[in-house]
């Protein structure tokens, strides 16, 4: 994960509009992470856990749905970016998951967007798995942009055809710089066999590619991400200026839909 500040990438914590590039992924994911939370029973009174919070959306809603007799507890490296988590039932802690000890006898347990990121990601996902109490659930979401790598442009779904090799293009640099700095782009087709292998029961898994309409909300998080890593494009020789430009506005037509992230949303029950 790199310092308190920085997610790899030439992503940053501290960059002027991170709030809202937290915002877009919030829109962007939480109405596959939350039909999950639904699905596995995020009820009254239960101990929960939030790793790697981002802007706090998921630890609100276990917050009001574990209520004033449940407990939430939410962690980041940099808890600065967490929103309205100054409630009475939830805990904001600064915490490394890679190198700090780790509370158990958890009911729930979620991470989303930070197992790929981890070198030490399978040791972190048996340390979460050891963290639940019996006949707890783990839900963790990573991506798999498999289509990103291996897809030719002309097999991407994205509208309209002459954005496809640009975006092509976007695609194979952005899993480069995943590469160089340590991220998996395609570890989310693997969680699911990770689950199995650290002994939890029930183990199932869904893929959600949501599409994204320029101009739309959703789409937010990839302009405001292209925003933030111009420097990193541009000096890594990826695009020219006038490229970066030309994506940042396709992305605020109308007329653009491209399939963005996919999204491997797996979980698991420890034994009761």
């Amino acid at each position: 994960m790199g310092d308190d500040s920085s997610y790899g990438l030439g992503l940053s914590n501290t960059w002027s509009d991170e709030q809202r590039r937290l915002a877009g992924a919030e829109r962007l994911f939480d109405p596959a992470t939350l039909r999950h939370l639904e699905t596995i029973g995020v009820t009254a009174g239960m101990s929960c856990l939030e790793v790697a919070g981002g802007g706090g959306s998921i630890a609100r809603w276990m917050a009001a749905r574990v209520g004033p007799e449940g407990s939430v507890l939410v962690t980041d490296l940099d808890v600065s970016r967490l929103v309205g988590c100054d409630l009475t039932n939830v805990e904001v802690r600064t915490h490394d998951v890679c190198a700090d000890a780790l509370d158990d006898d958890f009911d729930v347990i979620h991470a989303r967007l930070l197992l790929e990121h981890l070198p030490s990601r399978v040791e972190v996902l048996e340390k979460l798995v050891g963290a639940l109490r019996p006949g707890g659930w783990l839900l963790v979401e990573d991506l798999d942009l498999s289509a990103w790598v291996h897809l030719p442009p002309e097999r991407l779904m994205c509208e309209p055809n002459d954005f496809r090799a640009l975006y092509k293009r976007l695609c194979t640099a952005s899993v480069a710089m995943a590469a160089a700095s340590g991220w998996d782009p395609e570890f989310g087709r693997d969680v699911p066999v990770h689950l199995v292998r650290a002994g939890l029961e029930d183990v199932g898994a869904e893929v959600c590619t949501p599409l994204i309409v320029g101009g739309s909300v959703q789409a937010d998080f990839p302009s405001l991400s292209l925003r933030q890593l111009r420097p990193a494009l541009v000096d890594g020789g990826y695009f020219s200026d006038a490229e970066v430009d030309n994506m940042i506005d396709a992305l605020a037509s109308p007329a653009t839909m491209v399939a963005g992230y996919s999204m491997t949303s797996a979980w698991g029950r420890r034994s009761a």
